[in-house]
């Protein structure tokens, strides 16, 4: 019996396999030669993204396998990275949108934190001598105004008093 290119497992089927004849049934030439501990190969063992992990079956030097090690492994590090910066940025939110209030000259308004896609609550009704309030407007002119019960936030925003002069 040859030791030199079988293992252990293919010794042991040499020995356990023999024909009536009482010949010896040869390891197959595709496991021959292999190290201790090899997988044989109806059982290739593959690493990170499918990578050999027995280079010398892909024609692949160690120092090529550790340099895929390392960029798969910093790939993986700049995706957790930027899955944590979307976690925070997605809990720094939760406090919600700044909605300020902006009378152009009359009372102050309280600030709103909203949800994005969350309706802006009326405030107090402000004042401001010699004007009535018609409303609020994305815009210090009046030209976008602002519909409380139908308008959601998207993001921060300030909206402005809309004032009509009382005629004396």
């Amino acid at each position: 019996m040859n030791l030199d290119n079988t293992t252990k497992s293919d010794q042991m089927l040499e020995l356990n396999e023999t024909t009536e004849a009482n010949q010896t049934i040869k390891p197959s030439s595709q496991t021959a030669g292999m190290k201790p501990g090899e997988a044989s190969s109806g059982s290739r063992r593959y690493g990170l993204f499918g990578v050999s992990a027995y280079p010398e079956k892909q024609g692949m030097d160690e120092e090529k396998r550790r340099s895929m090690s390392r960029w798969a492994g910093g790939v993986i590090i700049f995706l957790m990275a930027g899955v944590l910066i979307l976690l925070l940025a997605a809990g720094s939110g939760s406090k919600g949108l700044t909605v300020t209030f902006d009378s152009l000259g009359g009372s102050e308004a309280v600030i709103q934190s909203v949800p994005f896609g969350g309706n802006v609550e009326e405030p107090e009704p402000v004042v401001r001598p010699g004007y009535t309030l018609k409303g609020w407007s994305l815009t210090p002119d009046g030209s976008q105004p602002w519909d409380f019960e139908n308008d959601t936030v998207r993001e921060a925003l300030t909206l402005y008093a809309v004032w009509e002069t009382v005629l004396e």
